[in-house]
């Protein structure tokens, strides 16, 4: 996989209706089951998420863009998040898309733009029994604890 064919794109707030329906999406959401699965991206709150997930700097959004076919073929986003004191990522890749390269290339990117905006490490935590762990694992996340069902992975970038 050519990592040229995969850019990081930040949307504009109409362009979030392909979040909606990457959100929507049963079979690209299966692995989120433990949250209930799908997740209803309502258009009444864009307009606030677009604000906080693009203007604040504790937050990073953008979308996975495949330049082969032109097309959206998912999402990575970072937070930092109090609980943990830890900046975690996001990754979903559409479920017809995935266990083709597009996701390593898609994680390896956000680490890099990670890096960039002068973040030292990024964690994901993650079901435990989750297959996506050999893709971090793969790229240098380490586990640094599991508990119940869910496993925390670490990277210092």
């Amino acid at each position: 996989m050519e990592k040229n064919m995969i850019k990081l794109v930040q949307p504009q707030i109409t362009d979030l209706k392909y979040r909606k329906k990457l959100l929507k999406d049963k079979k690209t959401m299966a692995f989120n089951k433990i949250n209930g699965g799908t997740v209803d991206f309502n258009e009444k709150i864009w307009k606030s998420w677009y604000q906080l997930w693009m203007n604040d700097t504790k937050h990073y959004y953008a979308y996975v863009y495949d330049d082969e076919i032109k097309k959206y073929i998912g999402e990575v986003s970072y937070y930092f998040e109090e609980e943990y004191r830890e900046y975690v990522l996001n990754i979903i890749i559409e479920y017809p898309y995935r266990h083709l390269g597009k996701g390593k290339v898609a994680l390896e990117l956000l680490c890099k733009q990670a890096k960039e905006n002068g973040l030292r490490f990024l964690c994901d935590d993650i079901e435990t029994n989750n297959p996506a762990k050999n893709l971090f694992l793969d790229i240098g996340f380490k586990e640094v604890w599991a508990r119940e069902n869910i496993t925390m992975l670490k990277k210092r970038l």
